[in-house]
């Protein structure tokens, strides 16, 4: 399957649609990618949010995905073990990615709807592997429970439709995401942004209240507003000058749609005048 600009675009034509119907809170359709036999496509309330290669968890087809995974390589080098905590965990392409390539690693998946994991089981190959946990609920309270210094990176992937749940963007909610990053730690974030790009600044300007470091990797059309797209977002207190910031730029302009990345010392402007995110 030919990466798309877009995560969330329409399927490739000649898509077959291999499941389509309800979860506890949502609806769930998986189409065989017509390139791949091994190909899933997974769509949330017609939104397309993973993609699953039954033969290789290392295929990682949508972008922002890419991203995620190129920036933890970036801060360190397969097959060092982490502590990773996903927010959201869709149909778990990332965590799968991350046990394949780091297999003494602990994962833990806040999933808010327990049928979508399910499923995934069911449909998309998902087993228990070594060092995976997925607790079913909103990740909120317990993200607000976590011991402080308990993961060395969190991972923001949830949504209702195409934005992410306000609880999980909240100023209070990023504090509680700080102190439960390890010192050193980094929080990712996937955004769904419109060409407005009032709320992707919003975020950026929450973020920046909380870390100390912040920048934005995202296509160059999606940043001049000129089409909907995902914003993938890093956060750390890590110092900008310890930042590995060649390996993290060449994750984000990799492949056959580079992203603009907007860095720490930019970010101030992107953000210019955009209210901070409260609960």
């Amino acid at each position: 399957m030919a990466r798309r600009k877009n995560d969330f675009d329409e399927a490739p034509a000649g898509s077959e649609i291999l499941l389509d119907r309800a979860t506890d809170h949502g609806w769930l359709r998986i189409e065989q990618d017509p390139s791949a036999p091994s190909g899933r496509i997974v769509y949330l309330d017609g939104v397309a949010c993973s993609y699953i290669d039954l033969d290789d968890p290392q295929h990682l087809e949508f972008t922002y995905i890419q991203r995620f995974a190129g920036i933890i390589e970036a801060f360190w080098p397969a097959p060092f073990p982490l502590r990773v905590t996903h927010v959201g965990g869709g149909a778990v392409s990332l965590p799968r990615y991350l046990a394949d390539t780091r297999p003494r690693s602990a994962q833990l998946v806040y999933e808010y709807d327990g049928a979508l994991i399910e499923l995934s089981r069911e449909h998309l190959g998902l087993t228990t592997f070594q060092g995976f946990k997925v607790k079913i609920g909103d990740a909120r309270p317990r993200i607000d429970r976590r011991s402080p210094g308990s993961a060395d990176v969190v991972v923001g992937d949830a949504f209702v439709g195409r934005t992410v749940p306000p609880q999980l963007a909240s100023q209070e909610y990023l504090e509680a995401v700080h102190d439960v990053l390890d010192e050193g730690g980094i929080y990712l974030l996937n955004v769904i942004a419109g060409p407005d790009l009032h709320l992707a600044r919003r975020h950026a300007a929450t973020l920046r209240s909380v870390f100390s470091t912040v920048l934005v990797s995202a296509d160059p059309d999606v940043l001049a507003g000129k089409v909907s797209g995902n914003l993938v977002y890093l956060a750390t207190d890590r110092p900008v000058r310890s930042l590995p910031i060649g390996p993290i730029l060449a994750a984000c302009t990799s492949g056959s749609y580079p992203d603009r990345v907007i860095r720490p010392d930019e970010i101030s402007r992107f953000a210019a005048g955009a209210p901070v995110l409260t609960d």
